[in-house]
């Protein structure tokens, strides 16, 4: 005796003859509502039959119709796998995007293969499936846009592995939307979180802040370590600038101890480069960071390095105002003042361990 769904499977072969799309349409409709009505019922031949059978009919059909197909099988679980990778490899993402973001029958190695071979939107869906693999993560860490990696870091049940992460972390220094991402993501690690203090505003700043203080030192010792291992060279070779500071400095210190009361200095002499070069023995925080908080006016991050090196306000005011280019300010202390006393001194402290270990880190490299 013949089962339903191998009849189906012979009128729709007469039918894949005929020019009437629309009979075809209604009968695929039909076929496809009595399988999934009763998917769990289907032996593992009448399921491959089906999956035969979709796959020579609907390649033809219009757009429409694949994505009301695909839209109808992305939760079931019947292993029809040749038709939900060929709807997920599917060029238009209106037809491909419900099987991507739901479909629990596809393998990893299926997700890889779209991700390596599709567009954003297709990778973009992705990032929005429930439980991303360690793997499939990766490689949309590898090829995805900022957008579609920020939507993977927004995605909880995504598995993201370390090395990735470190990824993203790099690829956050210069860009806005992955850093609210990052930062906003449960736990990242607080190395890399660390990565990214200098350079985000004053909001996600605040957060990493929070985050260092209500960490135990075991946990902190635990980053430090892997901060270590993380060796990165610091923005490659010494500009003449750079140099040109390096002797001013080394002169200096002949004579005299460098202090934070150096740094308005410097600055009222309009020497950024002597200021970084300062700031950068003063803090460990590497040359290239301290001069972009003078290039970024940030007086917040100012404010964080200064508090962990515990310089008096009136210093933090005066250099302040003149990062934020303001050389003949009044009232620096009244203006700057509040902004200095936020920052706690603890987890600025904690936080300026990493620039140390790393800048250290780099150096030896």
């Amino acid at each position: 005796m013949s089962t339903p769904t191998s009849s189906a499977f012979a009128r729709l072969q007469d039918l894949a003859k005929e020019n009437s799309s629309e009979q075809r349409r209604e009968l695929l409709r039909s076929i496809t509502d009595m399988f999934l009505a009763k998917s769990d019922e289907h032996s593992e031949t009448e399921c491959m039959l089906f999956d035969d059978v979709i796959g020579a009919v609907v390649k033809d059909m219009q757009t429409s119709v694949r994505a009301e197909l695909a839209d109808k099988l992305a939760e079931s679980t019947a292993p029809v796998n040749k038709t939900l990778l060929a709807f997920a490899m599917d060029e238009d993402i209106n037809v491909a995007r419900p099987v991507l973001e739901k479909s629990t029958q596809l393998s990893d190695e299926d997700l890889i293969r779209v991700v390596t071979s599709r567009t954003q939107e297709h990778i973009l869906a992705i990032t929005k499936r429930q439980g991303v693999s360690e793997s499939v993560s990766g490689a949309i860490v590898e090829r995805g846009t900022e957008q579609v990696i920020a939507s993977l870091l927004g995605n909880k049940t995504a598995e993201i592995g370390r090395e990735s992460m470190e990824k993203v972390a790099n690829k956050a220094l210069n860009s806005k939307v992955l850093q609210k991402s990052f930062v906003s993501r449960e736990n990242v690690p607080l190395d890399l979180l660390n990565e990214l203090v200098m350079v985000v505003e004053k909001d996600l700043r605040d957060e990493i802040m929070n985050r260092f203080s209500n960490v135990s030192e075991r946990e902190l010792d635990a980053a430090l370590a892997r901060s270590r291992r993380l060796v990165r060279k610091n923005f490659g070779q010494e500009s003449r600038e750079q140099r040109a500071a390096i002797v001013q400095i080394n002169q200096l210190t002949q004579y005299e101890p460098l202090t934070t009361s150096h740094l308005p200095g410097f600055l009222k002499a309009n020497d950024a480069a002597a200021f970084s070069e300062a700031l950068n023995r003063l803090a460990g925080i590497g040359y290239q960071n301290a001069l972009q908080i003078y290039k970024r006016r940030d007086v917040d991050g100012l404010a964080f390095v200064l508090k962990a090196l515990d310089a008096p306000l009136n210093i933090f005011a005066t250099t302040a105002a003149y990062v934020a280019g303001k050389f003949h300010a009044v009232n620096a202390i009244q203006e700057y003042g509040p902004v200095y006393q936020t920052v706690s001194a603890e987890a600025a402290s904690r936080a300026l361990r990493f620039w140390k270990v790393r800048n250290s880190a780099s150096e030896a490299a």
